[in-house]
């Protein structure tokens, strides 16, 4: 994963922090990668932790959590995505 694309990423999530469909548009750039959009979360939490009063960062920490609460989430260890792949036929 290119650390230019989640930093572009989390300048996109600062600049689109006060727009409606915001979240919906953060999603589209990623492509729907989740790696990627927590990538550019925790480069928005570093500079949170480094400037507590960067207000831009805060917002668009924000919108990367709700982009991710609606991103699906597989879990390679559920046991539904065990079963479908290791099941005798």
């Amino acid at each position: 994963m290119p650390i230019i694309a989640s930093e572009a990423l989390a300048q996109s999530a600062i600049a689109e922090a006060g727009s409606d469909d915001s979240v919906e548009s953060l999603i589209d750039a990623s492509g729907g990668d989740r790696l990627l959009v927590e990538a550019a979360r925790d480069h928005l939490a570093a500079r949170v932790r480094r400037r507590v009063d960067d207000f831009g960062s805060t917002a668009g920490l924000r919108l990367l959590n709700r982009a991710l609460s609606e991103m699906p989430r597989v879990d390679p260890y559920d046991w539904q995505v065990r079963w479908e792949h290791h099941r005798k036929p």
